[in-house]
């Protein structure tokens, strides 16, 4: 009852400036995102499927058409949002927060009577990012560790839209009892490389939907859903600090200095990688005869995720393999000077000239890559070997986009700016800096979801 009443009572001033800030930063971002992914094939793929399964038309699925009922848009919208690995994440833990929470608040939003302001949205927002990261650092084992992937991200998401909906204290602990029951994740998928990766958020997404609007309609769920018996971490991630979830709640907003976001639009592990091997290579582009070895080191998590198999990372078969491997992503930047989401197609990633350089990419573990501050992360190195006998070498611990290595209000802008430009859609383009002003304007109070969705 603790944390409902928590994030029943988050104002915007208790919330502070710095975490509206962070939630209107992860706003503007995900929605970019979003709207991108929507017309990713796959995707539409999933909707196609969705929309026959029928139903009230309640809420809005970015990039179609038809409305759908909310907690099938939120599984659209989740989908979108993670399809293209462009979203925000914690880099200590390898968390992905926005695509649970955005696409829940956006269809409870939807279905209230009253407006949203903008600002109620942020607030909402932020407190789910705080709860997502609290219930990420209590556990004993990163999800790269276990296999488990962040299981309790679907509870973080129900009470930041229980909050946006209304719900009072006793509906928002059933809400987040009932979210428990459809707690899921799993991390084989993206070492497989497939499309569940961006399914599953999807669901985790529709699944906060539902549970918001059981809980309203009178279901009860379990009171412990985290510590209880078999609550979350004593059935799921035995061995946790609890004292982590409650430290300083309401008072420490965790987003702050936990949200990262990405300027490219792949695994996490791998943005960093670009970034440094951008960096080493400045202003040139290298191509296959002139590089003789790519080393890159890494803790044991990243290289289990990014680099092996080695022959299979080297040559994805698949786009979603394409972006859990390291050896593509490098390649493709030394290549072309740059990564976007056109490098993720079936075409794009069977060109000669990139694989040519991505086999020359070799992964090592290194014992200095397996740092503790720097979590599931680590410390990654790079050694590009040249054929004439230099090399460049460099490391990175905070990439760009961390909070100790923001990327500033405008560049989230012209991120933002570009994934609208990918949907080719003339109306989006042509409201994309409408759009812009209106979400500069929700910390201050101006705006409504309303005014969002009337541009969309």
């Amino acid at each position: 009852m603790h944390i409902a009443r928590h994030v029943i009572d988050a104002t915007p001033e208790s919330v502070g400036k710095p975490a509206v800030q962070v939630a209107q930063k992860s706003l503007i971002d995900i929605l970019g995102v979003t709207l991108a992914g929507s017309s990713e094939p796959e995707v539409r793929l999933l909707a196609d499927v969705v929309e026959q399964w029928g139903g009230e038309g309640q809420c809005r699925t970015l990039g179609r058409q038809r409305a759908l009922p909310a907690p099938s848009a939120a599984l659209l919208n989740g989908a979108a949002s993670r399809v293209f690995d462009f979203d925000d994440v914690v880099d200590s833990l390898g968390m992905h927060p926005s695509v649970a929470i955005f696409p829940p608040l956006l269809a409870v939003a939807e279905l209230t009577e009253k407006p949203i302001s903008g600002l109620d949205f942020l607030v909402a927002y932020a407190v789910g990012q705080d709860l997502s990261v609290r219930f990420g650092k209590a556990r004993r084992e990163t999800l790269l560790e276990s296999g488990r992937y962040d299981l309790s991200k679907v509870i973080a998401a129900t009470a930041a839209a229980g909050k946006l909906f209304g719900l009072d204290a006793r509906a928002l602990v059933n809400a987040m009892g009932l979210a428990y029951t459809s707690a899921l994740g799993e991390t084989q998928c993206m070492i497989d490389g497939a499309s569940a990766v961006f399914y599953q958020q999807g669901l985790v997404a529709s699944h906060a939907v539902k549970a918001v609007l059981l809980a309203a309609a009178g279901l009860s769920g379990a009171n412990q859903f985290l510590t209880g018996r078999w609550g979350y971490y004593s059935a799921f991630e035995p061995g946790s600090n609890l004292n982590v979830i409650e430290d300083n709640l309401g008072r420490d907003f965790r987003n702050v200095d936990h949200i990262a976001f990405k300027p490219y639009p792949t695994c996490r592990p791998n943005t960093s990688a670009v970034a440094l091997a951008r960096s080493l290579a400045g202003q040139k582009t290298w191509h296959a005869d002139e590089i003789d070895r790519i080393e890159i080191r890494t803790n044991q998590q990243i290289r289990d995720l990014v680099c092996l198999p080695v022959e299979g990372k080297q040559t994805p078969s698949s786009v979603v393999e394409a972006r859990f491997s390291v050896a593509y992503n490098i390649a493709t930047a030394l290549l072309t000077g740059d990564l976007f989401i056109n490098d993720f197609t079936e075409e794009a990633i069977c060109r000669a000239d990139v694989l040519a350089v991505s086999r020359k990419v070799q992964s090592l573990h290194d014992p200095e890559c397996e740092d503790p501050k720097l979590g599931a992360h680590g410390r990654i190195k790079i050694d590009i070997h040249l054929r004439d006998g230099s090399s460049l070498k460099d490391s990175i611990d905070y990439p760009k986009g961390n909070p100790k290595n923001p990327m500033s209000l405008e560049e989230i802008d012209q991120k933002f700016i570009k994934c609208v430009r990918h949907t080719q859609d003339t109306k989006l383009n042509e409201s994309a800096g409408d759009l812009l002003s209106l979400l500069h304007g929700f910390p201050s109070g101006r705006g409504t979801i309303s005014d969002l969705m009337s541009l969309l």
